[in-house]
């Protein structure tokens, strides 16, 4: 399978004036960088100028805005230029009728070994939270927006990254001043059926907390979000026994040619894909095996286990979907903005596998002029990504969102913690975009999970989106 590799966040761009192409990013390209990102339109760690020094290895890896992350976080010119703020971000208050409740869970998959660990006995290790609706709803509720960031503030080594990812809001969040509406361990709801279940899976070098106001929004609905912090994969893991685990950043070999490092950095890709999909597909075994004790597993008997979907921003996005390639288990799949232009918009390995459920395919528009790739390789992979949604299962869609704004992160939190700063727009386009995705996200998985009327995507083209059907 081809796939590409670019950071998830490289990290917010820096002002214009400070940055030879405009929107520049703090990171400078480290020397492992070209495998060091993500899927699709995920964010590259350099302007053109660097990249193109690295392009015969990079080229195709780093699959989305070629021209410059400039290009995918600059904001600045969209309406509503907002003046710049220190003020410290609110995630909204969730719209729905549910409380939201959390709690975290250590699982240990027993059948693969942990490639990274000291320890030659590990096996893969997550961090899955379950975000549940509760009774009991208040604005006034504020938990931790990243559980464990005291802790990773005490050590340095973490401190330095975290730090870096999310400068002036990280004392922020370490202090609680930046807060989440979850009540860790709450009572779960009443309700006279089981919840549906959604699977997240968050980008490559982030976090699923990052994807706190998506994740809220749908469990004031009435869903249950379990959000796997891909060990290795996320930026830092805090684990209860004190432990946090830092993103890991693989290097070829020394030595290699050209064309032997592209093999190396494919071959690695198609790893990390079936590594993130083998985590989804393993909390659902445990979902399914947690019975019988509420005291092992909060959500025993309150979860619906024919109502299950997966869902994923980035590389997480192709996390969700090869797992829903493989696990007829999975009734819906939700892919935001991971198509991996100029190749294909979904994964690709030689089982041929397809999706085996309905697809939502949920993506901001991309000018041709910032995706890798020439113009003979846009039309090859627009002619794939046809192909492939031709041959999705009835009741699957491609949305292409076009409001003021819209770029790869604002499927998260980023641009609403930063709003106003790095080139950020104001607060309020940030949430007009956040609220858009959130629409379409319910409405799907509404449809396909509770046989609700999906009138927003059955309407058509918006002003702000393109709406196609597929799978008639």
């Amino acid at each position: 399978m081809l796939c590409a590799w670019s950071s998830q966040y490289p990290h917010r761009p820096i002002p214009p004036d400070q940055s030879p192409c405009g929107y520049g990013c703090r990171k400078q390209l480290p020397d492992s960088s070209w495998i060091t990102g993500n899927l699709g339109y995920d964010v590259i760690d350099s302007c053109e100028a660097e990249l193109m020094k690295t392009r015969p290895i990079t080229y195709m890896f780093f699959l989305g805005f070629t021209a410059s992350a400039c290009a995918v976080f600059g904001q600045t010119s969209s309406p509503g230029r907002f003046q710049p703020t220190n003020a410290l971000p609110k995630i909204p208050v969730p719209s729905g009728p549910f409380g939201i409740g959390r709690v975290g869970y250590d699982w240990v998959d027993a059948s693969r070994p942990d490639h990274y660990s000291s320890k030659p006995d590990a096996h893969r290790e997550l961090m899955v939270y379950f975000w549940y609706p509760t009774s009991t709803k208040s604005g006034d509720t504020k938990g931790p927006y990243l559980p464990g960031a005291q802790r990773m503030d005490a050590l340095p080594e973490v401190r330095t990254v975290m730090q870096q990812e999310f400068e002036n809001r990280w004392p922020a969040m370490v202090s609680g001043a930046i807060f989440s509406h979850a009540m860790e361990g709450a009572p779960v709801a009443k309700s006279s059926r089981p919840f549906s279940v959604v699977v997240f899976s968050h980008g490559l070098g982030s976090t699923g907390f990052n994807y706190t106001c998506l994740i809220e929004d749908l469990v004031s609905r009435g869903y249950v979000v379990a959000s796997i912090e891909h060990t290795y994969i996320a930026l830092a893991v805090w684990f209860p026994d004190g432990r946090v685990v830092l993103r890991h950043e693989d290097a070829p070999p020394s030595g290699l040619t050209p064309e032997q490092k592209w093999k190396w950095i494919v071959e690695r890709g198609s790893e990390q894909i079936s590594e993130g999909a083998a985590d989804v597909r393993f909390v659902l075994d445990r979902i399914t095996a947690e019975k019988g004790d509420t005291r092992q597993f909060l959500l025993d008997g309150k979860i619906d286990l024919n109502r299950i979907a997966a869902m994923g921003h980035s590389a997480g996005a192709e996390f969700a979907a090869r797992a829903c390639q493989l696990d007829a288990r999975l009734k819906a799949c939700v892919d935001l903005d991971g198509g991996m232009p100029p190749i294909a918009a979904l994964p690709e390995y030689p089982d041929h596998a397809t999706l085996k459920q309905p697809l939502l395919f949920l993506e901001a528009f991309h000018p041709q002029n910032k995706m890798a790739g020439t113009p003979a390789e846009h039309a090859a992979y627009f002619k794939k990504k046809e192909e492939q949604l031709q041959a999705s299962r009835p009741g699957s869609y491609d949305v292409i969102l076009r409001s003021p704004g819209i770029a790869h992160p604002s499927f998260d939190d980023i641009p609403l913690l930063f709003a106003g700063q790095d080139g950020f727009a104001g607060p309020h386009v940030a949430l007009h975009n956040l609220t858009l995705i959130e629409r379409y996200v319910r409405e799907f998985l509404g449809k396909n999970l509770k046989h609700e009327n999906a009138r927003l995507l059955n309407t058509g083209n918006t002003p702000e989106s393109a709406v196609q059907q597929y799978g008639h």
